[in-house]
Protein backbone atom coordinates (compact mmCIF):
# COMPACT_ATOMS: atom_id res chain seq x y z
CA UNK A 1 0.00 0.00 0.00
CA UNK A 2 1.63 3.45 -0.78
CA UNK A 3 1.62 6.34 1.74
CA UNK A 4 -0.81 9.04 1.28
CA UNK A 5 2.26 11.34 -0.08
CA UNK A 6 3.07 8.88 -2.56
CA UNK A 7 -0.57 9.19 -4.31
CA UNK A 8 0.29 12.94 -3.72
CA UNK A 9 3.10 13.17 -6.04
CA UNK A 10 1.55 10.33 -8.45
CA UNK A 11 -1.31 12.56 -8.95
CA UNK A 12 0.63 15.36 -9.74
CA UNK A 13 2.89 13.93 -11.98
CA UNK A 14 -0.10 12.38 -13.88
CA UNK A 15 -1.38 15.76 -14.67
CA UNK A 16 -1.45 17.22 -18.42
CA UNK A 17 0.05 20.54 -19.42
CA UNK A 18 -3.02 22.70 -20.57
CA UNK A 19 -3.79 24.53 -23.90
CA UNK A 20 -5.32 27.66 -24.05
CA UNK A 21 -6.06 29.80 -27.22
CA UNK A 22 -6.23 33.55 -27.17
CA UNK A 23 -7.63 34.72 -30.05
CA UNK A 24 -7.15 38.52 -29.15
CA UNK A 25 -3.28 38.15 -29.13
CA UNK A 26 -3.17 35.84 -32.05
CA UNK A 27 -1.68 36.95 -35.42
CA UNK A 28 -2.22 36.29 -39.05
CA UNK A 29 -5.71 35.19 -38.37
CA UNK A 30 -4.46 32.51 -36.30
CA UNK A 31 -4.87 32.15 -32.18
CA UNK A 32 -2.04 32.64 -29.73
CA UNK A 33 -1.50 29.59 -28.41
CA UNK A 34 -0.75 29.28 -24.81
CA UNK A 35 0.55 25.95 -22.33
CA UNK A 36 0.93 25.54 -19.35
CA UNK A 37 1.95 23.12 -16.29
CA UNK A 38 0.01 22.73 -13.60
CA UNK A 39 0.55 25.16 -10.53
CA UNK A 40 2.61 24.12 -7.63
CA UNK A 41 2.11 25.58 -3.83
CA UNK A 42 5.87 26.85 -4.72
CA UNK A 43 5.05 28.62 -7.84
CA UNK A 44 1.94 30.50 -6.49
CA UNK A 45 3.88 31.30 -3.65
CA UNK A 46 6.81 32.82 -5.36
CA UNK A 47 4.55 34.52 -7.76
CA UNK A 48 2.71 35.88 -4.75
CA UNK A 49 5.83 37.46 -3.21
CA UNK A 50 6.86 38.42 -5.98
CA UNK A 51 3.50 40.59 -6.75
CA UNK A 52 4.19 42.68 -3.28
CA UNK A 53 0.39 41.70 -2.07
CA UNK A 54 -1.10 43.32 -5.35
CA UNK A 55 -3.62 41.37 -7.37
CA UNK A 56 -3.24 43.02 -10.86
CA UNK A 57 0.81 42.47 -10.84
CA UNK A 58 0.17 38.87 -9.68
CA UNK A 59 -2.04 38.36 -13.09
CA UNK A 60 1.09 40.07 -15.29
CA UNK A 61 3.63 37.53 -13.03
CA UNK A 62 1.85 34.35 -13.74
CA UNK A 63 1.47 35.24 -17.11
CA UNK A 64 5.16 36.15 -18.03
CA UNK A 65 6.46 32.93 -15.70
CA UNK A 66 3.82 30.24 -16.48
CA UNK A 67 2.94 30.90 -20.64
CA UNK A 68 4.94 28.76 -22.94
CA UNK A 69 5.07 27.87 -26.16
CA UNK A 70 4.45 24.32 -27.62
CA UNK A 71 8.46 23.47 -27.00
CA UNK A 72 8.31 24.47 -23.29
CA UNK A 73 9.83 28.27 -23.66
CA UNK A 74 9.03 30.95 -21.85
CA UNK A 75 6.42 33.18 -24.52
CA UNK A 76 6.72 36.20 -22.34
CA UNK A 77 9.72 37.84 -20.53
CA UNK A 78 9.77 40.12 -17.19
CA UNK A 79 10.66 43.20 -19.46
CA UNK A 80 7.17 42.01 -20.80
CA UNK A 81 5.41 42.95 -17.44
CA UNK A 82 4.70 46.73 -18.26
CA UNK A 83 3.20 46.29 -21.26
CA UNK A 84 0.85 43.59 -19.37
CA UNK A 85 0.28 46.15 -17.02
CA UNK A 86 -0.05 49.35 -19.26
CA UNK A 87 -0.74 48.10 -22.84
CA UNK A 88 -2.89 44.95 -22.34
CA UNK A 89 -6.66 44.87 -22.24
CA UNK A 90 -7.27 44.11 -18.54
CA UNK A 91 -10.12 41.44 -19.74
CA UNK A 92 -8.26 39.13 -22.02
CA UNK A 93 -5.09 39.19 -18.94
CA UNK A 94 -7.73 38.04 -16.42
CA UNK A 95 -8.73 35.11 -18.66
CA UNK A 96 -5.34 34.08 -19.21
CA UNK A 97 -4.36 34.20 -15.77
CA UNK A 98 -7.68 33.03 -13.94
CA UNK A 99 -7.19 29.85 -16.74
CA UNK A 100 -3.35 29.54 -15.18
CA UNK A 101 -4.77 29.45 -11.69
CA UNK A 102 -7.34 27.21 -12.21
CA UNK A 103 -7.41 23.54 -12.63
CA UNK A 104 -8.89 21.28 -15.11
CA UNK A 105 -11.47 20.31 -12.74
CA UNK A 106 -12.37 24.13 -11.69
CA UNK A 107 -12.60 24.72 -15.27
CA UNK A 108 -15.03 22.05 -16.11
CA UNK A 109 -16.98 23.33 -13.66
CA UNK A 110 -17.39 26.86 -14.16
CA UNK A 111 -17.94 25.73 -17.56
CA UNK A 112 -20.93 23.63 -16.63
CA UNK A 113 -22.74 26.12 -15.26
Amino acid sequence: MSSPIENVKSHFASLDIRKLEVEEWGSDGEPLVIYAKPLTLDISNRLQKLARNSDMEMMALAIIHCCMDIDGNRLFELSDKPALMKKADVDVVNRVATWIFQSDETVEKTEKK
